[in-house]
């Protein structure tokens, strides 16, 4: 039982940390969607009136092109970016999950571009693939390749995929090492008495019983990269076929336009398009995790 002080501090931290869910979360939601219904553009002298559903009307209708190739920006992204991910984290993770000084060593490299922040991360890689003389330009200038990389309606895409990877591929390794270090090593000691090794006993024990992390792991890096503008603003500002639905709604309510209104519909377009999204992820990969592990 839990005295009386230990009661009250815990209901404490929880009125508080609802009332941080609240106005951190619940609010600023409520007033994005309130905002989607007018025509606010936050210019000065201009009027803000309730326009009902005009903006979710002009998005199905004179903006619907945009719209669909901002999906098809966001799905290629969304796919890339959770792949690409998943795999190198999960084989970083394997090579890494030791307590040697060089694999600490290695581990905190591989975190260090989260820590860098995403301005910091997208000018490095601007100054890499320069089309005017960086290291990229001159390495590829040797096999008499050209090209203008993120300025690139081909390269700009793929490339931004793999700065997103790069970015967030530490966190993702982090995870899959918790998980491969929560696997009892008796296991791998009885398999290997059984003459299981290499290949079959990381499909037939590690992968199965990494089950929860590649849901946490998976779960991550779609919602992360569903809701990604920040780096691509940093890196094309959505041009070159890298408008996606984040970028969308940046562009829509601080670009030229200031359109606020129009960019807070998109916005709550591409907040149900994430639940929807993430939902139907979550309940495979538990349906899965209840599959493998009972």
């Amino acid at each position: 039982m839990l005295s009386v002080p230990s009661r009250i501090a815990m209901q404490a931290g929880l009125i508080l940390g609802l009332a941080v869910f609240v106005v951190f979360g619940i609010v600023p939601t409520a007033g994005n969607i309130l905002i989607s219904f007018t025509n606010y553009t936050s210019l000065p002298g201009s009027s803000t009136d309730f326009t009902g559903m005009a903006n979710y009307a002009a998005l199905v209708t004179t903006q619907l092109p945009g719209l669909l190739a901002s999906l098809k920006a966001t799905v290629i992204f969304v796919v890339g970016v959770t792949v690409i991910q998943n795999v190198i984290g999960l084989m970083l993770a394997h090579r890494m999950q030791g307590e040697s000084k060089s694999a600490t060593a290695l581990r905190v490299l591989a975190f260090m571009p989260i820590v860098l922040g995403v301005t910091v991360v997208g000018l490095i890689w601007l100054l890499l693939f320069n089309p005017s003389g960086g290291p990229a330009a001159e390495v590829f200038g040797w096999f008499g390749i050209q090209s203008a990389f993120f300025g690139s309606d081909t390269a700009a895409l793929p490339l931004v995929i793999i700065v997103q990877v790069w970015q967030n591929l530490g966190f993702t390794m982090v995870v899959f090492i918790g998980g491969l270090k929560a696997i009892p090593m008796s296991i791998y000691e009885a398999a290997a008495l059984d003459g299981v090794n290499g290949w079959t006993r990381f499909r037939r024990i590690t992968w199965p019983l990494m089950a929860p992390s590649v849901t946490v792991s998976v779960l991550f890096a779609v919602i992360g990269s569903v809701t990604t503008y920040d780096l691509i603003y940093v890196t094309t500002s959505g041009l070159y076929g890298t408008n996606t639905l984040g970028m969308l709604a940046f562009n829509s309510a601080f670009g030229a336009t200031a359109d606020l209104g129009f960019g807070a519909a998109v916005t709550t377009v591409l907040f149900v398009i994430t639940v929807l999204l993430a939902l139907p992820v979550a309940a495979l990969l538990r349906a899965r995790e209840r599959r493998i592990l009972g």
